[in-house]
């Protein structure tokens, strides 16, 4: 039971779910284009959850994060009674140089994991792609390529523990940058 419209401007839809014993708060949002840091987007990452997550971590401009972040702290202090910490936390991060000096930028931490149903067959939770005339696509999309992701805001809370967390459901590619061509056919 889940909302799937897709719009690439600025929007939000709010929807409560429940599915085993666990209440949630969903609520959509876009995240302004920003730059893909390792994204997991053709095929799940199968490193740390068996059944794969997708990730779609963006960096944007400090600027262009500010009312991202604004309206994702008010999520928080509504679903969480707190506000997240400023610099660090489940969310968002300021990326850092190698001195550990402020870029100027910020990274969106987008990630959703694929999960197996009690009847044991995958639910692939792969984000839909769509060129920048919103043609859908299946791109191997690279780190650098330029996106506007579309996320589920997840406000969850299981076993007296609350959180929240970006979950992307498509993605809309501005500028692709893709791997070098046949970097697979070495055999290693």
């Amino acid at each position: 039971m889940f909302y799937r419209k897709i719009e690439f401007r600025s929007y939000e839809h709010t929807k409560t779910i429940s599915k085993e014993k666990q209440m949630a708060t969903l609520t959509k949002i876009t995240l302004p284009v920003g730059i893909a840091r390792f994204p997991h987007l053709n095929r799940p990452d199968t490193k740390f959850v068996e059944a794969g997550a997708y990730k779609a971590n963006v960096a944007v401009s400090s600027e262009k994060a500010a009312p991202v972040i604004k309206r994702l702290q008010e999520i928080a202090k509504a679903e969480l009674g707190k506000a997240l910490p400023k610099a660090d936390n489940s969310l968002w991060k300021e990326e850092t140089d190698d001195n550990g000096d402020p870029t100027g930028m910020v990274m969106f931490k987008c990630s959703v994991k694929n999960v197996i149903t009690k009847d044991g067959t995958l639910w692939d939770r792969k984000p839909v792609q769509y060129d920048s005339d919103l043609n859908k696509v299946n791109e191997n999309i690279y780190g650098g390529s330029e996106l506007a992701v579309a996320c589920d805001v997840w406000a969850w809370e299981y076993s007296g523990k609350k959180g929240l967390g970006l979950q992307p459901t498509a993605v809309q590619i501005h500028k692709l940058v893709e791997g070098p061509e046949g970097s697979g056919d070495h055999g290693f």
